[in-house]
């Protein structure tokens, strides 16, 4: 299975994954969540990104949401995948979102890494949607 961590400034990623297990259920307790507080250093952030995957990874990768690019969570998880890419497949994307996180739910089990890394960029893609044209209202 592959496993999913968000990584956020704050507790998005904490409120992401509560709003999960209402679709999900227990399942949503599967996701690793960490979050960048103004008491943290970024620097303690990328090596507890870098411990949980450790922790995490059983051979089938972990997939890492982040929420803005260039921003703290991203540079720290980059840095981490740059230490850990010899020993574990790591795919990591920015801009995390509702619809992605529950297609990775719901994919986590079924596909690879590699799978669920294309598939997300094709659910990315159709997950904001002008409501007052696609609605013509």
């Amino acid at each position: 299975m592959v496993h999913i961590m968000v990584v956020t400034h704050g507790p998005l990623a904490q409120a992401m994954k509560e709003s999960s297990a209402m679709f999900f259920g227990s399942m949503a307790d599967s996701l690793t969540t960490l979050g960048l507080f103004p008491t943290d250093s970024p620097e303690g952030l990328k090596d507890k990104i870098a411990d949980k995957v450790k922790e995490t990874d059983d051979g089938d990768g972990v997939l890492i949401f982040v929420d803005i690019f260039a921003g703290s969570p991203f540079n720290m998880a980059a840095m981490a995948i740059d230490e850990l890419k010899d020993e574990h497949k790591i795919q990591c994307f920015t801009g995390v979102n509702m619809p992605v996180l529950m297609e990775a739910l719901s994919s986590c089990e079924t596909m690879t890494l590699d799978e669920l890394a294309e598939d997300i960029v094709s659910v990315a893609k159709d997950s904001i949607v002008d409501v007052r044209k696609s609605l013509d209202i």
